[in-house]
Order: C-alpha cells, then structure tokens, then sequence
C-alpha cells in the first residue's frame, strides 16, 4: 500500500515586531549575480547613468579591481567542475597583481571601452551616451576587431563617429540610422585598416538591418540570437552580451588567453587547437566569478609584458614559477630598462623596484 498524503492544516502565525527567520533558509541580501539570466527589460528600462553603472558592477575593466584580492571561497565550493591546474592560483593572483600597476591597449581602446573612448574624443561624455547606441558601438567594434590590433579598430571606430556627425549632423554619432545611411563603399574606405575590412564592412551593413527587422533595433539579448548575426563568432558574441546585457554565457578567448593558456598548461594544447577549443575546456574548471575578467586581464597582460614576441619575462612577476620563462631574457638581466612597448607600464617598474623582495 502506498503512502497516504495528507492535507496540509493552514496555521496562522502572528509575530509582532519581530522577523520571522528559518535555520534552514537563511535570507540573504540580494546581489547582482553573474549567473543569473538579467532582466532585460529592466535593463532597457535604465537611463544612461543608471545603465553604465549597472553594467560596471558586473564588468569593471579599471586596473584598480586587480589589486582587491580574489575571494578565496570561489575556489573550494566548485560541485562538478573539473580540478583546478596546481599553478593556476599562484601565476593567476600575480598577475592580477601586476595588472593592476599596468596600463595596457585593452583598458583605454579595448572593444569594450572604445564606445566612451571614441565617443569622449568627439565630445559626447559617457552619460550621454544612449544605452542602445552604446550597445550597437559595441558591437560594431567587436565586429571590426576580428585579427585586428585594439588601437586600429580604434581608429576605425573613430572614423565612422566622425563621418557620422559631419555628414550626417547626427550628435550620437554611431548610430543604427548611421549605418543604415552610409553606403558600403564608403563604410568600406572608412574602416580600410583594419584586416578584412571589406568582408567586415558588408558585416557591419547587413547586421544593421537584421537588428531592426528582427531585434526590435537593438542588440540581440542572448547567445543564439548574436551568433546568428553575419560575422559574429563565439567570442565576439560572448563579450558582447557581457558588456552590453551582463549576461555571462561563457568565457571571451582571443589570440592572447588562448596562447597564454596553453603555455601556462592550463588548457590540453594537443586538444586545443583553437579559441573555441580552448574556451570549451577552460569552462569545464574556470569559476565562474572569474568568467568575465580573465578575457581583459590576460588580454592586457599579453598586450605588454608577455607577448607573442620580445616577452618582458625580466619584468613578470611570475618569472619564478613560469614554465616557459626565457632564461636568455632573464641572464641580460634587463630589469629596469624602458623598451617599446604598446602600453605603460612605468607605474609598474616603479612599484617592481620598490618591492621586488615582498612581491615573490
């Protein structure tokens, strides 16, 4: 014989001045998680301040935020994630460290920051800046960015903003009417430096029109949606969404992490043989809080101190537990001395010099 349900009695509890609290549920106070899906409408509700402020909680890209130390509690309670590589948290917690005091071509013409970069430099301030139209830039600027330095597609960007306003006296500059105006010939010859960019411009002038036959003239609002725009990949759309929505559907792999990655052997290299490859198999142990910020962290880090080419492992704080440090960069002994480089990084050789025996 099964068992028999009964009917739950209603009892009803008056408690004055008190609050009633369970141990079994303990309330908490409400975040702004990165897990959770947002809600889009209340996102598109928000009016410029309110909008960038939200997204900023969620997606800091300011050096400072390297310096606060991770919560260590991101690292224990992880059920189903594979074990974390035993050199992760050591070269991982250094260079945040150094990023901090690094001032790198991500930070000020990165995809995410070039819509205020670019916009600021024509004269529009950040908080005047329309949600939609950021959001639009944004991903305009991802688009163009494909193969393509930080600060080119910067100047490419800066090139449709002017073109827009002088010829179209539009204030906002990039906007959907903007690209739905220009000819493609013109938008073409407008981003000529960046690789591709007839392809791209093409891109660029279909996108426009899906967003406002099928999007409502906005950017779509989750992964499905951006990849089906022309020209949009995996990382493009994963970074899209977390700048523009605060959605973090997966981790943004470029050039700079993939290689990074799989130098450092956090990710199979024989398995990885591509960004893809390499996202793919950084999500299955990478916890999630750091989904965001490992994309511009590393980004930067690869952009100034650990490039593909002519690495600065004299000046990484992590040349003592490195893998693949380069001992003839290290016996030049070439500390101290100022090279070519594409970012800054004298805030961080001033704080090197002064503290190189408590940093290791």
């Amino acid at each position: 014989m099964g068992r028999v349900k009964r009917d739950r009695e209603h009892v009803e509890v008056s408690i004055e001045g008190a609050e009633v609290k369970s141990k079994y549920f303990e309330k908490k106070p409400k975040l702004i998680s990165r897990q959770a899906n947002p809600d889009i409408d209340y996102i598109k509700s928000l009016d410029s301040e309110a909008y960038f402020q939200y997204i900023t909680e969620l997606t800091d890209d300011s050096p400072e935020r390297w310096s606060r130390p991770l919560d260590s509690s991101i690292f224990v309670s992880r059920p189903g994630c594979e074990p974390l590589p035993s050199n992760f948290k050591t070269i991982y917690c250094k260079i945040r460290l150094m990023r901090s005091k690094l001032m790198t071509p991500v930070d000020t013409v990165g995809c995410a920051s070039l819509p205020v970069t670019v916009s600021g430099s024509c004269g529009i301030g950040k908080v005047d800046i329309e949600p939609k139209n950021y959001r639009l830039q944004l991903l305009t600027a991802l688009m163009l960015s494909s193969q393509t330095k930080d600060e080119v597609t910067a100047q490419a960007m800066q090139n449709i903003m002017k073109y827009s306003m002088e010829e179209f006296k539009i204030p906002q500059g990039i906007t959907l009417e903007t690209l739905l105006r220009v000819h493609e010939g013109k938008l073409d010859e407008l981003v000529k430096s960046v690789g591709f960019h007839t392809r791209k411009a093409k891109y660029v002038k279909q996108m426009a029109q899906i967003l406002v036959d099928l999007f409502d003239s906005d950017i779509p609002t989750d992964l499905p949606g951006i990849l089906s725009l022309p020209g949009v990949g995996p990382k493009m759309g994963i970074l899209a969404l977390q700048k523009a929505w605060g959605r973090m559907d997966g981790i943004g792999v470029d050039l700079h992490v993939d290689r990074l990655c799989k130098m450092w052997g956090w990710v199979d290299a024989k398995k990885c043989k591509t960004p893809e490859h390499t996202r793919k198999q950084l999500e299955t142990w990478l916890p999630r809080e750091l989904w965001y910020e490992i994309n511009p962290l590393l980004v930067g880090f690869g952009q100034v101190i650990c490039m593909s080419r002519g690495k600065r492992c004299d000046l990484c704080l992590a040349n003592d537990v490195c893998n693949a440090v380069d001992p003839k960069i290290m016996n030049k002994k070439a500390k101290n001395e100022e090279r070519a480089t594409r970012g800054d990084f004298s805030q961080w050789l001033e704080y090197w010099t002064s503290n190189k025996d408590d940093v290791k």
